[in-house]
């Protein structure tokens, strides 16, 4: 009696891919039952469906992005767009962090993360335009939320599933987790003012952005409840733009005895300049930072900041982009539950050495205290 022979799928040989043509030879189907089969749909019974998952295990296949986008499958992948020139983006902290979040939590749900830097909003439009007709991505993660953002029209009118990282508020009816920025700002305020300081000026980012906007305000209303002279001091984000804002500061006639900066690369920029003035950090000039870092953490003295986990905050948002996903396949498969509301985090202070109460005299060169250690602070303002 001859042996069996069992004739080899296409796809087995080394470097080729098995197909669901290769699984259908196989299981003596078609290959329409097979697609009904892996895609977990009616049509086929359980005893066949058992037979054809089987040996899509045995033959070790994969089904392709493209076949599952086609089959209207998750695709389980996230995409990102960022908007912002790329040694802007290579110099912070932040976007690093939350990166490493974004990806933690993607990679253990076995999503991947597509990211593309581009010129301009506009281009990022159109990148979740294409994205969205080749259906390339399950959702996506939009950042650096603008005033009258026209990234959030054109994403509800896609219906594509969108996180947004800001607010409160201008991401229409998307859902967005966002860090409290006003009060962030009040922390800080008082901080200071607690301190003695009267004349404070913050170096303000780029305008462009939400969250610069609700600083601003934040600031000078604060500063006028407590009887401050606040001083605000476009600077846009970046080393650079921190030095020359820093150096205008300190050339006025009353210059302030501390200085908000928006990012810790700014603050670390404007202790340079205070360092090549002859000012003492915090003796002369105190220097607070809404960014929280390394870099910050290990400048002497270490920097006063707004500790909020960049990498908790990515976490975050991958948890909520992957709610609104499933949420969203929910709704769209059986019409049940709408998807999860803002959230809100809620940071806190760190105060380190680069803080102190006011001179009298300052601002203007002095013998630099001790150095203060390192407390955490979680008032609410």
């Amino acid at each position: 009696m001859a042996a069996e022979q069992r004739t080899p799928p296409r796809g087995s040989g080394r470097g080729q891919r098995v197909t669901i043509a290769d699984i259908a030879r196989r299981a003596g189907v078609t290959s329409a039952a097979v697609s009904l089969a892996v895609n977990g749909r009616p049509g086929v019974s359980d005893a066949t469906r058992e037979r054809i998952l089987e040996i899509a295990r045995e033959l070790r296949w994969e089904p392709s992005p493209a076949a599952r986008a086609l089959a209207g499958a998750p695709v389980l992948t996230v995409g990102m767009v960022l908007a912002r020139p790329a040694e802007i983006l290579g110099a912070e902290a932040f976007f690093g962090a939350f990166v490493a979040g974004l990806q933690e939590v993607l990679s253990r749900e076995d999503y991947s993360l597509q990211m593309k830097i581009v010129e301009t909003p506009e281009a990022e439009i159109e990148t979740f335009r294409r994205w969205f007709s080749q259906r390339r991505v399950d959702g996506v993660v939009v950042v650096d939320l603008r005033l009258d953002d026209a990234r959030i029209p054109a994403l509800e009118e896609l219906g594509l599933p969108a996180l947004v990282v800001g607010g409160p508020g201008h991401h229409g009816s998307l859902p967005s987790v966002y860090v409290d920025d006003a009060h962030a700002t009040r922390l800080l305020v008082d901080h200071l003012a607690e301190l003695g300081h009267t004349r404070i000026a913050r170096v303000a980012g780029d305008d462009v952005f939400l969250h610069t906007h609700q600083r601003d305000r934040t600031f000078a209303a604060r500063c006028e409840e407590l009887g401050l002279e606040g001083l605000n001091q476009p600077a846009g984000f970046g080393a650079s733009g921190a030095e020359v804002a820093t150096a205008e500061l300190l050339s006025r006639e009353e210059p302030p005895s501390a200085l908000l900066f928006d990012s810790d690369e700014m603050a670390l920029a404007g202790c340079h300049v205070l360092e090549q003035a002859g000012l003492a950090v915090p003796a002369d000039v105190a220097v607070a930072s809404y960014e929280d870092s390394p870099l910050a953490r290990g400048h002497r003295p270490p920097i006063t900041a707004i500790g909020r986990s960049a990498t908790e905050y990515g976490r975050v948002a991958a948890d909520r982009l992957l709610e609104v996903i499933a949420a969203r396949r929910e709704r769209r498969e059986t019409g049940g539950a709408g998807e999860p509301e803002t959230r809100a985090l809620i940071p806190e202070l760190i105060v380190r050495g680069s803080t102190a109460p006011q001179l009298d005299g300052a601002t203007g060169p002095s013998e630099e205290g001790p150095e203060r250690p390192a407390t955490r602070s979680s008032r609410t303002a």
